[in-house]
């Protein structure tokens, strides 16, 4: 949708094809950790999804009631914005907090570029993927707390363990033992890390780049883990 802090643009469609095969016929995905929500948003099918940032579930609201981004964002206005958040709508601050900071990371700094306006880019990103966006429910919540159908595929993309700049404690622990007790309820649970517990099983992984300081590239593994037991396939792309 827009760079994004940990997003999923150039292995999605591997993770959804991957995830899809295990998927049952009308089963709702659903996603605790959404982001920019770039893996939610190229699913078909009934879909939840959820984030603890409620200035980015603002944002999506918003571009499904017919909000269009702004096409530039001053590095003026972005300080203003960061400095007086009172004063700015919460799917405004979604917007700008994201899609016009260094790496997708919230507030972190302008970003800037040779000849480049990220803030256009970002808009014309969610211009071209408003049509995926419309039927989606999106709620902003804890992971805990969100309430999950029934038979569900959860995937989930939480903070990664010691990765910084999310700019909050993730108790990664307590995430371990909720997963586990939505497979005890019945649910499908895939998990994106780079780590798990012995008991989530590694199904896919890719070497990716990542950005999280200006200057600095770090080489990391991403993985896909499943944590219930696998499931019949079935061949679905997209």
């Amino acid at each position: 949708m827009f760079a994004y802090m940990g997003g999923k643009s150039r292995i999605y469609k591997k993770l959804i094809n991957f995830m899809e095969a295990e998927r049952g016929e009308n089963m709702t995905w659903v996603e605790p950790f959404m982001g920019s929500g770039k893996v939610l948003f190229n699913v078909k099918g009934p879909r939840i999804g959820n984030d603890i940032n409620h200035e980015l579930i603002a944002l999506f609201k918003a571009v499904q009631n017919g909000y269009e981004p702004p096409s530039e964002v001053s590095e003026d206005e972005y300080n203003h914005i960061k400095h007086h958040q009172e004063l700015y709508p919460d799917h405004l601050k979604g917007f700008v907090s994201f899609a016009c900071s260094f790496g997708g990371s919230r507030w972190n700094g302008y970003s800037r570029g040779e000849n480049r306006n990220y803030a256009l880019e970002s808009k014309r990103a969610i211009e071209r993927n408003k049509n995926k966006i419309k039927d989606v429910v999106l709620y902003s919540s804890d992971y805990k707390t969100l309430n999950i159908p029934p038979s569900s595929l959860i995937y989930c993309d939480p903070p990664y363990i010691n990765t910084k700049g999310y700019g909050f404690e993730f108790d990664h622990d307590e995430f371990y033992d909720w997963c586990r007790l939505k497979v005890a309820e019945g649910h499908l649970v895939f998990v994106s890390e780079y780590e798990a517990p012995k008991d989530f099983k590694s199904v896919w992984s890719k070497k990716v780049h990542v950005s999280l300081e200006r200057n600095k590239t770090n080489h990391k593994e991403e993985k896909l883990f499943r944590v219930h037991k696998e499931q019949k396939f079935k061949l679905i792309t997209y």
